[in-house]
C-alpha cells in the first residue's frame, strides 16, 4: 500500500550544521502487507545522506503482535517495485519478542548513500501474519555521518604481494589493510586464507572466513569454504568470482566459523571458538610496465609544456 502524506521537515540552520534533516511521519496502523510511505513530500534538502536513526513508539494490536516483528525499508520506489535498497536492517536492536508498549529505535549507514531530491520511501511491515501494530511518533533522521575505519591488524601496503601472520583468538575479527593503485585491480588478483591453522572450531581445525570492503565499509564479497566438497575448509577470494576492483583503499575482514559479514559499516562479527593464526596471502599483478612508462611519458610532457 503506497501513501502519500503530510510530513514535516526540520533543517534548520542548527540542523544542517551537524549535517542532518529531520523528518516526523504521522502516526501509522502497519500490518503484514507493506506499508509504503512517499517521504518526497517533506522536501529533503539536497545533499548526500549515509546515515540515518529512526524511532518509533510501538503498540501492540490485533493478531499478538510482537516489537521485533517490526520491520522497516529505505527504498526508491514502494517495495514491492523498488530497485533501490537504502536500508533494510530488520528488526530493531531494542526491541522484545512481546507486545504491550515499547520505544525501538534503529540506526545505521545507507548504502547506496541517499541523494537528497530523489525519490526516497519509508516502507513499515510487521512480519508476524494476520498481526498489526500501532506505530506512533515516527521521527527519521537522515544524516551526513561517515563510517569509521576498523582498526587493522597490519597495513599491507600498495598492490600487496606475500603473506602475513596474526594470532586470532576466540570471536576475534581481524581487519587488514590494502591500497590498489596503477590500475593492478584490474589485473588476476587473489586474497587466500590457505595455510591458516586454528583449532576448536565448532566443524573441525582450519576453517576459516573473508570478507572484502571497501573503505566506506561497504560489503564486496566473502567467502567461507574454498572446496567443502574436497574438505578445503579454508577461504580465499579472487578476480575470477569478485571481478576488477578500482584503485582505492580496501580492507580485508577475517574471522573463523563463524562469522557475520553485514552489509555496511564495517559490520563483522564471530561466535567462533577457533584459536590459532591467520596465514593472509594477497597477490595483485601491477599494470603492465609499457602503460606505467607511457603514463610516465605523458607526465615528462606535461612539464616541459609548462
Amino acid at each position: 500500500m503506497k501513501k502519500t502524506i503530510a510530513l514535516v521537515a526540520a533543517a534548520g540552520l542548527a540542523g544542517l550544521s551537524q549535517g542532518q534533516v529531520n523528518l516526523t511521519v504521522p502516526n501509522q496502523v502497519v500490518g503484514d502487507t507493506p506499508l509504503s510511505i512517499d517521504l518526497n513530500g517533506a522536501g529533503i534538502a539536497a545533499g548526500t545522506y549515509t546515515s540515518y536513526e529512526v524511532s518509533v513508539d510501538w503498540l501492540e494490536g490485533p493478531g499478538i503482535p510482537f516489537a521485533d516483528e517490526a520491520i522497516f525499508a529505505f527504498t526508491d520506489a514502494p517495495v514491492d517495485t523498488a530497485t533501490i535498497f537504502y536500508a533494510d536492517p530488520g528488526a530493531a536492536p531494542n526491541a522484545a519478542a512481546a507486545g504491550g508498549a515499547q520505544s525501538i529505535s534503529w540506526s545505521g549507514f545507507l548504502a547506496p548513500a541517499y541523494e537528497g531530491g530523489d525519490s526516497l520511501f519509508f516502507n513499515a511491515l510487521q512480519t508476524f501474519p494476520g498481526s498489526s501494530a500501532n506505530w506512533d511518533n515516527i521521527n527519521i533522521t537522515l544524516g551526513f555521518d561517515v563510517v569509521g575505519q576498523p582498526s587493522v591488524v597490519a597495513d599491507l601496503g600498495s598492490n600487496p604481494n606475500g603473506m602475513t601472520t596474526a594470532a586470532i583468538g576466540e570471536a576475534e575479527v581481524q581487519f587488514f589493510s590494502f591500497e590498489v593503485a596503477g590500475g593492478a585491480g584490474a589485473q588476476p588478483w587473489s586474497l587466500s586464507l590457505a595455510g591458516s591453522t586454528n583449532t576448536g572450531g565448532a566443524f573441525g581445525d582450519n576453517d576459516t572466513e573473508i570478507g572484502l570492503y571497501d573503505s566506506a565499509g561497504n560489503l564486496i564479497a566473502t567467502n567461507d569454504d574454498e572446496d567443502f566438497g574436497n574438505d578445503i575448509l579454508t577461504s580465499a577470494l579472487s578476480s575470477d568470482d569478485v571481478g576488477a576492483l578500482a584503485d582505492g583503499q580496501y580492507f580485508i575482514a577475517v574471522g573463523n566459523f563463524n562469522t557475520t559479514f553485514g552489509e555496511s559499516a564495517f559490520d563483522v562479527t564471530s561466535t567462533s571458538t577457533a584459536v590459532g593464526e591467520t596465514k593472509l596471502t594477497a597477490s595483485f599483478i601491477p599494470a603492465p610496465a609499457s602503460a606505467a612508462l607511457l603514463a610516465l611519458g605523458g607526465l615528462a610532457s606535461a612539464r616541459r609544456r609548462r
